[in-house]
């Protein structure tokens, strides 16, 4: 896809401006990837099948089922992480690694780690760990580690930690004053965007129009854009076409010339970000938001 090519938002109001360059992005990674990206590129394009996947993956992998080594680029220590094995969810997810005998070890590092209320918070050997980010610190409001985690296991078919989660996230959500970052939004509607209880309902229209918001003042990283994407894709609620065009529009407009994504995170980020944002832009071509 080429720069001239505009996107289209799906709703008949027309173009809205240069398209994300897959040609570019492609060219990055290929200069750029590391072996994450590179098998996970090889992965989706049909050019490795789950055993070559898993034989990269598995790398990041502890024996106790947690995440670490890299896997999430901004730790690069050892001990298992629960960021990290968000990460590793969202990828397993993405490649659609049900039925592997590992993603079950990753549920048992859960359920092992997961607090007496139903929310994770990072382990405390990571949480002060001198490579550790400051956003690794336990916060007050764990909704976004506690959402995902039960959202995407929930997509691997482990529901068990699902009803525990719900619990905290609800009451976290009547305590939570309004979040300067869209991180609890995307991860609530992931855990209950397509629950039928009233309460969920009402908490995954608030996470719509508080995104919204975010994007409209461009006030999401486009790291963070083609996350929002995948979760839109998968919960599916009817503003997701508007939602997801103007996060490709995000995209579009932080991509550098060398065809990577311009993230505030850091150069270290970049080849997830792009590898990501390809990703995304074939899911809103299989919906037929872009051309």
């Amino acid at each position: 896809m080429s720069p001239e090519h505009a996107q289209d938002r799906g709703d008949g109001t027309g173009d809205r401006g240069p398209a994300f360059d897959t040609e570019a992005a492609y060219d990055f990674l290929y200069l750029k990837a590391t072996p994450i990206e590179n098998i996970r590129l090889a992965h989706w394009r049909g050019d490795a099948d789950d055993n070559a996947f898993w034989r990269v993956i598995s790398r990041f992998q502890n024996p106790d089922g947690g995440w670490a080594n890299g896997i999430e680029p901004d730790y690069q220590g050892s001990e298992s992480s629960i960021h990290s094995t968000i990460e590793a969810l969202r990828i397993l997810v993405a490649h659609q690694q049900i039925e592997h005998p590992q993603v079950g070890r990753t549920v048992h590092f859960l359920r092992q780690t997961m607090q007496q209320d139903g929310s994770w918070q990072e382990v405390q050997e990571v949480a002060s760990h001198p490579a550790a980010p400051e956003w690794y610190a336990p916060a007050r409001f764990r909704i976004w580690e506690s959402a995902c985690i039960a959202g995407y296991c929930l997509e691997l078919g482990y529901t068990e930690l699902w009803t525990s989660a719900v619990r905290y996230v609800r009451n976290a959500w009547a305590q939570m004053p309004p979040a300067e970052v869209p991180h609890p939004y995307w991860a609530a509607l992931l855990l209950l965007g397509r629950s039928h209880a009233d309460v969920d309902r009402s908490i995954a229209a608030d996470c719509i129009d508080a995104l919204g918001r975010f994007i409209r003042r461009e006030r999401i990283d486009p790291a963070d854009c083609s996350w929002l994407i995948e979760i839109l894709d998968m919960v599916d609620p009817p503003q997701a076409p508007d939602l997801m065009c103007q996060l490709a529009d995000i995209l579009a407009a932080h991509q550098d010339p060398d065809g990577g994504v311009n993230t505030e995170y850091g150069d270290q980020m970049r080849p997830s970000a792009t590898f990501n944002a390809l990703m995304a832009i074939a899911l809103m071509a299989q919906r037929g938001l872009v051309v």
